[in-house]
């Protein structure tokens, strides 16, 4: 920690504490004068590119005055170190208490806040992630199944494991090859859910995590803003559990509008989004559980996939058309 905080310029803490979350170490280092979050980029976000493409866009939000943190600057310019294998940012802290279940202020909240960050760039977008898939592309998912299909202990894990091949299918030839592309894009966040932003009297005090930041669809981050913030579920939601952030969700009708009608005061919904809501809530509930598997252990990682997948899926099938048919109307 020291090592890195030097690299800075920054002189040692005078105190350290994990920083909490499900993937990527981080702390919070402080002393009197000063407070900053240092991180370890994941492997997979390592790269130059990545790193000044996510550098670049959270140094415009901030200028922007959007609640972003901003990457320190080190004396030779550059806004990250390696050292022992590993790539560490420094980045500003931002105070902030945890989304509040049934808060239907920080609901509106969030989707104002994302109509914010939606336009906060235009057009002016920095070179670094062109052509990244995102991270619930088919392409992407399809490869977990190949080793959960190994550890499937029984014919009825195979069984269920076929059926979640099926949904991927599904998503491919419904969302990708027929929509996804003609949605409007712009950088999204990638990652909305309480474990990654903070309020304070109710509104948006700070927006955490940027790894998958990125072009993509915006009404990607509109829909885990739905599924995160807008939806039921049967317990309440620990930010630094997988299990629990990946537990099924149900949205709510009341609490989608709030959310949308903050979002469309500052961007109002095409057409073709509100076609693609649904699918993009099934492609994003596929990935939190096969992705999600990785940070389980191997002999659970079949039952955390399947624990409960269909009930989502159910739900989609059933209920989705008419409820957001509902959820338009009302708007």
């Amino acid at each position: 920690m020291r090592r890195v905080l030097a690299a800075f310029g920054l002189p040692s803490p005078r105190e350290v504490h994990p920083a909490g979350g499900t993937a990527s170490p981080k702390w919070l280092a402080a002393s009197a004068q000063w407070r900053f979050v240092v991180r370890v980029r994941p492997a997979e976000f390592a790269g130059e590119d990545s790193i000044r493409f996510d550098h670049a866009v959270l140094q415009r939000l901030g200028e922007a005055g959007l609640p972003v943190p901003v990457p320190s600057v080190r004396p030779d310019g550059s806004t990250w170190v390696r050292l022992g294998g590993s790539v560490y940012e420094v980045l500003s802290w931002i105070e902030g208490r945890p989304f509040e279940e049934g808060d239907k202020e920080a609901i509106c909240a969030v989707g104002s806040f994302l109509g914010r960050f939606h336009s906060a760039l235009g057009d002016n977008i920095p070179p670094g992630k062109a052509g990244q898939l995102r991270e619930d592309h088919p392409d992407s998912l399809s490869p977990y199944l190949v080793r959960l299909r190994e550890l499937a202990s029984c014919e009825d894990y195979r069984r269920q494991l076929g059926e979640v091949a099926r949904q991927i299918v599904y998503v491919r030839q419904r969302l990708d090859r027929e929509l996804y592309r003609f949605l409007p894009h712009c950088v999204i966040h990638g990652d909305v859910h309480p474990g990654n932003v903070r309020f304070c009297a109710h509104r948006v005090a700070a927006v955490y995590d940027f790894d998958y930041l990125g072009v993509q669809a915006r009404a990607r981050d509109v829909s885990d803003g739905l599924i995160s913030f807008a939806s039921r579920r049967s317990a309440p939601l620990v930010t630094d559990d997988i299990r629990s952030l990946t537990q099924p969700f149900f949205p709510d009708l009341d609490y989608c509008r709030l959310l949308l009608r903050g979002y469309q005061d500052l961007v109002p919904l095409a057409d073709i989004e509100w076609d693609a809501l649904s699918l993009l809530m099934r492609s994003r509930w596929i990935q939190m559980r096969l992705r999600g598997s990785r940070k389980v252990p191997e002999d659970e990682k079949v039952g955390f996939v399947l624990d409960r997948f269909f009930e989502v899926v159910d739900w989609l099938d059933y209920r989705g058309s008419t409820f957001f048919d509902e959820l338009r109307s009302g708007l």
